[in-house]
This record gives C-alpha cells, sequence and structure tokens, in this order.
C-alpha cells in the first residue's frame, strides 16, 4: 500500500499532551482534540485525551497524471481517475497517570488504543485493484520515571511497548518497544553535560512482510560557557547510531520472494567555538568556528564533512559587517556518482538605526 499523507503527529509530555496535525494537499481535514485533567489527591494527575484526524481528497491528482501523461485517455478513464479517492481516518485515546512519589521522583504509567481505517490509490503493480484499503488498531502501554537525586543531577526514562492487529503499510510500527533514557548534570555553573539513549525494536510477523527493525542512538554532549559566555564559548557532541531492517518484498519481473536488508553504523560529531573579540564603536565583535561530519558503514556507506567560519564585525555605531564560509563534502563508497563537494562564501553589511 502507497502511503499517502501523514495523518497524524502526536508528542506526549508529562505536564499535559497536545496533538498537531498537519495537511498537505487543498482537501477537506477536520482535526478534534478534547482532554481532561483530574487530580483526586495532591500528588496524582490523571490525564486523559482524545484526537481524531481526518483527511478526504478525491482524484485530482489521477486525473492530471492521466491529462499529462496520456493524452490520448478516454472520457471513461478520465472520470475513473477523477473518483478516485483517498479518505484516511485516525483516531487515538490516552489515559495516564503520573504520581510526585516524593519532590524528587515522578513515576508515570497509561495506555493508548490507537484506530482507524485508509483507503488510498494502489500502486501501479498491485495487482488487487484500483483501491487500496488497510485497517489500523493498536494497543500501547507506558511507563516512566524521573529522578532528581541532587540539583545537579536530573534522570528520565520513557518506555512504550505496543501490540498491533492491523497497521496502515508494511514499513509501519506494528508490535514494537521503544525506550528514551536522558541524563543532564550541572558539574559547574558554566559546565554542563546531557547523555541521551535511544532504542526501537519494531517487528511486523505477518505473512509476506516478516519486518525486523532495530535501531540504537547514544549521544553525549557538552556546554562551556565560561562567565556566561562574557568571552568565549564552547559547545561539542557525538552520537553514534545503529541501524538494521530486514523485509520480504517480490523481485521484478517475476515477483520471486526476496529479502530486503539493510545495515547502518554511524558516527555524527558537532562543535562550535564563540569567540567574543574587542569591541568597535561600543559594539563587541565575534568570531565562530566549528563544523560537524558524520560517517556511517554498512549497506551504503557514506561520509559528510561541513566545517564553517563566521565573522561579524562592527565597522561603527550603526554598520555591522557579517561574513561567513561553509564548506559541503559528501561522498558514498558504492555510489560515486552522488558525491559532491562545494564552498559557499556570504557577506553582507547590516545597518541599524
Amino acid at each position: 500500500m502507497d502511503e499517502p499523507v501523514r495523518p497524524v503527529s502526536a508528542q506526549q509530555v508529562y505536564s499535559g499532551q497536545y496533538s498537531l496535525g498537519t495537511s498537505a494537499a487543498a482537501a477537506p481535514h477536520d482535526l478534534a482534540n478534547a482532554g481532561i485533567e483530574i487530580r483526586p489527591i495532591r500528588r496524582l494527575r490523571i490525564v486523559e485525551s482524545f484526537t481524531t484526524n481526518r483527511y478526504n481528497s478525491t482524484g485530482t491528482g489521477a486525473l492530471t497524471q492521466q491529462l499529462l501523461f496520456s493524452p490520448a485517455a478516454t472520457f471513461p478513464a478520465l472520470a475513473s481517475a477523477l473518483s478516485t479517492p483517498q479518505v484516511v481516518n485516525y483516531n487515538q485515546q490516552q489515559v495516564e497517570a503520573i504520581l510526585d512519589v516524593t519532590s524528587r521522583i515522578t513515576l508515570r504509567g497509561g495506555y493508548r488504543y490507537v484506530w482507524g481505517d485508509a483507503t488510498v490509490r494502489a500502486g501501479t503493480l498491485d495487482l488487487s485493484g484500483p483501491l487500496a484499503s488497510r485497517q489500523l488498531k493498536r494497543h500501547v502501554g507506558l511507563a516512566g520515571l524521573t529522578v532528581r537525586p541532587w540539583q545537579k543531577l536530573s534522570l528520565n526514562v520513557d518506555y512504550e511497548g505496543a501490540s498491533t492487529d492491523q497497521d496502515y503499510f508494511r514499513t509501519s510500527l506494528y508490535n514494537y518497544h521503544k525506550v528514551r533514557a536522558r541524563a543532564r548534570y550541572q558539574a559547574a555553573s558554566s559546565l554542563w553535560f546531557q547523555a541521551n539513549f535511544t532504542l526501537l525494536d519494531n517487528q511486523n510477523p505477518s505473512a509476506g512482510i516478516q519486518y525486523d527493525f532495530r535501531s540504537r542512538d547514544n549521544s553525549l554532549a557538552a556546554f562551556w560557557t565560561p562567565n556566561g559566555g562574557k568571552h568565549f564559548s564552547v559547545t561539542a557532541e557525538y552520537d553514534r547510531s545503529t541501524m538494521y531492517s530486514s523485509i520480504n518484498y517480490l523481485l521484478l519481473p517475476f515477483y520471486a520472494p526476496s529479502v530486503s536488508v539493510y545495515r547502518e553504523n554511524a558516527h555524527t560529531a558537532s562543535s562550535s567555538i564563540d569567540i567574543v573579540l574587542p569591541a568597535v564603536a561600543g559594539v563587541a565583535a565575534r568570531l565562530s568556528a566549528g563544523g560537524s561530519l558524520f560517517i556511517s558503514a554498512g549497506s551504503r556507506s557514506s561520509r559528510y564533512y561541513q566545517p564553517l567560519g563566521r565573522l561579524s564585525l562592527p565597522l561603527q555605531k550603526h554598520v555591522q559587517w557579517n561574513t561567513e564560509w561553509r564548506w559541503y563534502g559528501f561522498g558514498e563508497q558504492l555510489y560515486m556518482y552522488e558525491g559532491f563537494r562545494t564552498h559557499i562564501f556570504m557577506t553582507g553589511l547590516r545597518l541599524s538605526k
């Protein structure tokens, strides 16, 4: 089933719940949210929310395709294209209990039920007919823990475990486990460290799909701003990530059963230093330097580098000269024709009153 416009994107926070709905086409799009929060006792909050998102469009896109690429199409073919609908209905109901065990420990637990249906144009090679329809039914368990052992350290862990009966797409989340952990430590008034860990394990054992997806992400960041960044500030971040996916598919032209496997082990790093130079005409000048890099190994090994330098220099009280240089470098070990190298230089004056 080809993926239509995504129906909804939702995020949950401890203090409440909210949803965001977007549409990428001029078509009827109805979104409704409702929520309630109950405080039966001082330390306990119960938050319940409901979201419904309905997207409905006609076959205008299919008609345009017929007109552009099949100018000799007959009237019945054009009428059939115009009547091709795209309907996506998404609903979500969630309840959470948030308990402040102490002033330093917070527990969270909840349940989410997601359901809906979708009907869109089938793929060109789909033998089931002009339309493809799917149902969505998912049960999700939620859990979380926040610990603040002392003022300079905070720890947070979130967990989601889901069981799915039906889903829209072959690569959608199905039976999955998701863990997110975050830690923040203030070593000094001007020095912060932050660590993040994310794990997602998704399985779809349905016949003909056998989708297996696992990703892991670990990152560490440091922020140093001595004297509140009065003279200079430094930021640095390193991320180590791995990803593996395996899914069954039919290999053309004879529709032979095959397995698509993808692996990636990646390193990502970025850093920057911001230096405050002596003031000119009462306005401080700034020099910034840094960059980022990405190096991966696996099914599609690639490398990406982006160093940069930036200078902001006041010429007089109301005139400031800004200039910036960036270099982009990208290359792939197996697909060299997709590599590129480029320099970008920008400069200009800023006038203010």
